[in-house]
């Protein structure tokens, strides 16, 4: 059945009434361009939003101190019949941690619409385990983790993923060489609130036996075990005027009960078959109570393979449709608007963050909230669109890559690998394909992107706690920064091997490989990262924030950027990517389009190589998107398709957005090419110019500084004089002269400074600002100028140069 969803008012994106390039002319280095626009006001949140069977979070019992997280990487199932009960697994120790009835959980949506506190159970616990293995082979039970983060060794244990099969969930897991399926559940019994774990175990090998930590228990209770028949039997747990009775069904052989360590443990005989059986975790009650259990197990059915789970379910969600809304064609881009399925039957909060596509052109487009889409009708003159929800209860999804025809995620705690065995267009099986990530205290620490090179590794990243601490320094400790974060992973195309090929990233929240295998990522300004930038990775190099440089000495230097983004022209950059599409202008193959969460709009920069080293020219376009824009691809059919969402510093309309960008063949009006030269500065059009006023020096203005390397956040507005070092303003830059090319498609500023070599812009270490830094980070030029093409068109652009190095190449007419 398919549900067609009809806009009220249907808003086009919005094109300035001024181009961003004439309001970046009024504007003068060290201006604060500010957010002024809010998010539609909608009912859709993550409390409103139905998360399908289960959501995967950190969890934590006080959302405001991380002191009080209960679960690093757990995946919170609802159960029973009216999915007002929850149990959670954790999925780095493979233990229930706590299990709760009343609710599901909560999302505080005013600290940054629910993305910087993590949830906390909306109910009554009934239940919980401490933070040390589930399970046990030596029947002893710990964290045998260096860090308090992150899955136990392999060895001991394995997370392979879960099932969902209509509303249940299937848990597979390995404790040694025993393979482990797992399903909870819940009952109501007479008036009692019962969880059930329902376990289907493989044989034990050589000599181990397994030994299962259940729930916290007070050390001096006393236990009985009292037989029912048929292999069932329940134990009674007293502590003084106090009874928790719990049901066993199955026939396992001699386990037996004890308490360590405030914990109840269950041990099992060694298996020399397949065993299944089932525990009925009953609530805390006063006096003897147990008649209840006694009467259940009685009744008690034979127990139903639980493998029987892994089978496709049936498809939960209907297939929605929108009317999308094609761009005006009056300029080189026009800008389509692929519209999103809100509302929607399931309050599905859609803040949209990372696209790729099947080989059939469908998307596949993830969102932060945890949702996975697949979007079709995508074609020249877009029309109905079909969305089906195909997967839910991802943690914060932030990347996405469809390899053979399997879609990959990039979650907060793993990479998911998802199944559709029956080709319904609904994820059954959420394969654990990797999960060595540390996933620990800050919600500032985002696991970023996913990309793949042309030998089918995974690339992806992930972000820095804020505020950022080193190990044991700072307040509070469990803050730190663990090893897993300001990296770059590679992962093989196995999902087996994880290393760590760069270091010394803030928030990488974008990332691209040309097919060269050339990576490149943006970051944004922060501690040691003077403003926002664009990089390209150099393997195994630091590249600029100290805190994730992970080593003992602090770094005199750092990968130099390709192009430093000043403040007022984006504060927030998100993923650059390289121009590939034949579609689009042949001068522009290969340079960058970068995404701009904060100023919801794209930006080329025009890149060269001099010296080996990497140096581009920014400039914005005149495209504003209804959302922030996060990721972005290029489609088989040509075109650029970008997602997006909006939260705090953005100047977003809407929650999430989804355009497409078609290159109309109309000239683009702007410089194709900048390139630096021995004495000066090129800029190439694609266009002949008007000659009078292209060498007329009055329609240029050049100023010029650099940055400081320093622990202070940016450089709060600053620009840094390169001649006067501590001045806090630009130098204006001196044009000797302007050539016109030949052809009339090139100037060449003449700037007599810029003699061949390296660039230096060191400017010492100043005082004022903390734990500086000398070192040199470039040159930045910004080039303001209104000329005009040979047919009249005006062109007026605010470009921004970064240079570090300049080449003994001359200028040719």
């Amino acid at each position: 059945m398919n549900i067609t969803l009809e806009h009220k008012i249907n808003l086009p994106i919005q094109l300035l009434m001024c181009s961003v390039f004439a309001l970046a002319v009024i504007l003068s280095p060290g201006t604060s361009l500010q957010a002024q626009v809010q998010p539609s006001l909608i009912p859709d949140n993550m409390n409103a939003m139905d998360h399908g069977p289960f959501a995967t979070s950190t969890i934590a019992y006080d959302p405001v101190t991380t002191n009080n997280i209960a679960v690093h990487k757990g995946i919170a199932v609802k159960v029973g019949n009216n999915s007002q009960a929850v149990m959670v697994f954790d999925t780095d120790l493979l233990r229930v941690s706590s299990a709760w009835t009343g609710g599901f959980l909560y999302w505080n949506m005013d600290e940054r619409n629910g993305l910087e506190d993590w949830p906390t159970p909306n109910g009554f616990t009934h239940f919980e385990t401490g933070k040390a293995t589930g399970w046990s082979l030596e029947k002893e039970f710990d964290d045998p983790r260096t860090w308090p983060y992150g899955p136990i060794k392999k060895e001991r244990g394995n997370y392979n993923g879960l099932y969902v099969n209509d509303k249940e969930v299937l848990f597979s897991y390995s404790i040694g060489e025993s393979e482990i399926l797992e399903t909870p559940g819940f009952e109501q019994i007479a008036t009692h609130d019962v969880f059930t774990r329902t376990f289907k175990v493989s044989p034990t090998q050589k000599e181990e036996t397994l030994s299962l930590r259940v729930l916290q228990a007070p050390s001096g209770a006393s236990l009985e075990v009292v037989p029912v028949a048929n292999s069932k039997g329940y134990l009674k747990i007293k502590a003084g005027n106090n009874t928790r009775v719990i049901g066993f069904q199955g026939a396992v052989g001699d386990v037996k009960w004890r308490i360590k360590k405030s914990h109840l443990i269950l041990d099992l005989p060694k298996l020399t078959q397949p065993v299944q059986f089932k525990l009925a975790i009953g609530p805390i009650t006063s006096g003897e109570e147990s008649g209840y259990m006694k009467k259940y197990l009685e009744q008690a059915s034979t127990l139903r393979d639980i493998s029987e789970l892994k089978k496709p379910g049936p498809d939960q969600w209907k297939t929605l449709q929108t009317k999308a809304v094609m761009g005006q064609e009056d300029g080189p881009f026009a800008v389509d608007e692929l519209t999103l399925p809100i509302p929607n039957p399931w309050n599905s909060y859609l803040r949209l963050t990372d696209i790729d596509f099947f080989s059939d052109g469908r998307a596949v487009v993830t969102s932060i909230s945890g949702d996975v889409w697949i979007v079709d009708g995508i074609k020249d003159n877009l029309e109905t669109l079909s969305w089906h929800r195909y997967a839910t209860g991802l943690y914060q999804p932030l990347g996405v890559k469809v390899v053979k025809g399997q879609v990959y995620v990039t979650g907060r705690d793993q990479i998911t690998r998802l199944h559709d065995y029956n080709d319904d267009g609904f994820a059954d099986y959420y394969e654990s394909f990797n999960n060595d990530l540390m996933a620990s205290t800050n919600f500032h620490a985002f696991t970023m992107n996913l990309e793949t090179d042309a030998q089918g590794n995974f690339y992806f990243a992930k972000s820095t706690p804020w505020p950022p601490y080193v190990q044991g320094e700072g307040l509070p400790k469990n803050e730190e920064l663990t090893p897993h974060q300001g990296v770059l992973f590679k992962l093989s195309p196995d999902g087996e091997n994880l290393e760590i090929i760069a270091s010394g990233l803030r928030n990488p929240n974008g990332l691209d490989i040309n097919t060269d295998g050339e990576m490149i990522y943006s970051d944004n300004e922060g501690n040691w990262v003077p403003t926002s930038k664009v990089h390209r990775i150099k393997k195994g190099g630091f590249h600029g924030f100290i805190p994730s440089a992970h080593q003992p000495d602090k770094p005199k230097s750092f990968v130099p950027p390709i192009s430093w983004v000043p403040h007022y022209m984006d504060n927030s950059p998100a993923k650059p990517m390289f121009i590939t599409s034949d579609q689009w202008p042949k001068e522009l193959q290969d340079d960058l389009i970068l995404a701009s969460y904060g100023r919801a709009n794209l930006s080329l920069i025009l890149k060269e190589e001099v010296d080996g080293v990497w140096q581009g020219a920014h400039l914005s376009l005149p495209y504003i998107f209804k959302s922030g824009l996060e990721r972005g691809r290029f489609h088989a059919d040509g075109n650029l398709y970008v997602t997006g969402m909006t939260s705090w510093q953005c100047i977003g309309e809407d929650w999430g957005s989804f355009h497409r960008m078609r290159y109309t063949g109309k000239p683009l009006n702007i410089p194709v090419a900048i390139n630096t030269k021995a004495g000066g500065i090129e800029l190439r059009f694609s266009q002949t110019l008007d000659p009078k006023i292209a060498v007329n020096k009055e329609n240029y203005a050049l100023k010029k500084w650099t940055y400081p390397w320093t622990r202070q956040y940016g450089t709060r507005g600053k620009l840094y004089s390169v001649d006067k070092p501590g001045v806090t303003k630009p130098d204006l830059v001196q044009v000797r002269s302007i050539r016109l090319s030949k052809d009339r498609k090139s100037v060449f500023l003449e700037i007599p400074e810029l003699k061949p070599g390296k660039i230096s812009t060191s400017i010492g270490v100043l005082e004022e600002l903390p734990e500086m830094i000398e070192a040199s980070l470039g040159l930045v030029i910004s080039i303001n100028y209104q000329i005009s093409a040979d047919d009249g068109v005006e062109l007026n652009q605010f470009i921004h140069k970064t240079i570090h190095r300049v080449p003994t190449e001359e200028f040719k007419k």
